[in-house]
């Protein structure tokens, strides 16, 4: 128990001391005017004593507290130092990072036209779209502040068809296959394409990360009166704790690849563009939704 409160006892011994001093002053003046004339000259030293300690105890906490000011401003300055300079690397190296990704694929496709498919080609190709999607969300986040994004007027079914289509050969390797299903015609929302890209991406990736082995990746779209509705689902892992899922670095299995930050800037955007989500996850399906509001024509 002692050992629970030393820090409190350390911390608190200097100003438990001077109210202690401060008190003990007051006690001897009150004590010498009751006396009144008979004993104060006896009283006066001992509170003249306690009366220099809490000057001196004073000036001890006022020192202590500009140290502690002035160390709590160059932590603060250094900290700022230090995350400047972070968003600098990150910022260079996402961009160092495009022009190998890009050669990388203009090479597959080049190898594929001239001599066709090769399965040791798929795998690469495969796990160099994985990567891109990660290059993507780290370049968002490095820019975002940076520059603007426009809105402009797209089609959501044309869209995530051209989305399945990108990630098709990574949900070959992993045994699944997509269903896209389209209940209305064509879906116009107002939205900038960088941001849905990474709303669309990210629920892709997960789905595909996530998704038993053999299982089909259902992307559902429908409207309401007021909205387009996307919703994926997929016989996968069951969400045990939805209120996290969503926030940054959360990953409820490490042992599957990524940096846990895909949700939360979907989460992100979604606030930012004013878009519900609803999730639901169980033993058997997982669904994530969301509401796009319909573009004015």
């Amino acid at each position: 128990m002692f050992m629970i409160h030393k820090p409190l006892f350390k911390k608190y011994t200097m100003h438990l001391l001077g109210m202690l001093g401060f008190s003990v002053t007051v006690f001897l003046a009150i004590l010498g005017l009751l006396k009144q004339e008979y004993n104060v000259v006896k009283y006066l030293p001992y509170g003249a004593i306690l009366f220099m300690v809490n000057i001196i105890y004073l000036k001890i906490i006022r020192l202590s507290r500009n140290d502690y000011e002035e160390k709590l401003r160059q932590e603060k300055e250094y900290s700022q130092s230090l995350l400047k300079f972070q968003k600098l690397f990150l910022r260079h190296a996402v961009h160092e990072t495009n022009t190998p990704l890009a050669v990388i694929m203009a090479n597959i496709e080049l190898y594929e036209i001239e001599l066709g498919k090769h399965p040791l080609l798929s795998n690469i190709e495969a796990a160099t779209k994985n990567i891109y999607s990660i290059y993507d969300d780290l370049s968002y986040l490095t820019k975002k502040d940076q520059i603007s994004y426009p809105k402009k007027t797209l089609i959501l079914k044309d869209f995530i068809q051209n989305r399945i289509n990108f990630f098709d050969i990574v949900a070959q390797q992993s045994q699944l296959v997509f269903d896209l299903r389209c209940e209305c015609a064509a879906l116009p929302i107002y939205i900038n394409e960088t941001k849905l890209q990474r709303i669309i991406d990210n629920n892709i990736t997960n789905a595909l990360k996530y998704t038993k082995e053999f299982e089909t990746i259902h992307i559902h779209l429908y409207e309401d009166e007021k909205h387009c509705i996307f919703n994926i689902y997929s016989h996968s892992s069951f969400i045990k704790d939805t209120t996290k899922i969503f926030e940054a670095y959360y990953r409820e299995r490490n042992n599957k690849e990524g940096l846990g930050l895909g949700l939360n800037l979907v989460k992100k955007i979604c606030d930012e563009e004013n878009i519900r989500i609803t999730l639901q996850s169980n033993m058997h399906l997982t669904s994530f939704k969301y509401y796009f509001k319909k573009a004015t024509v």
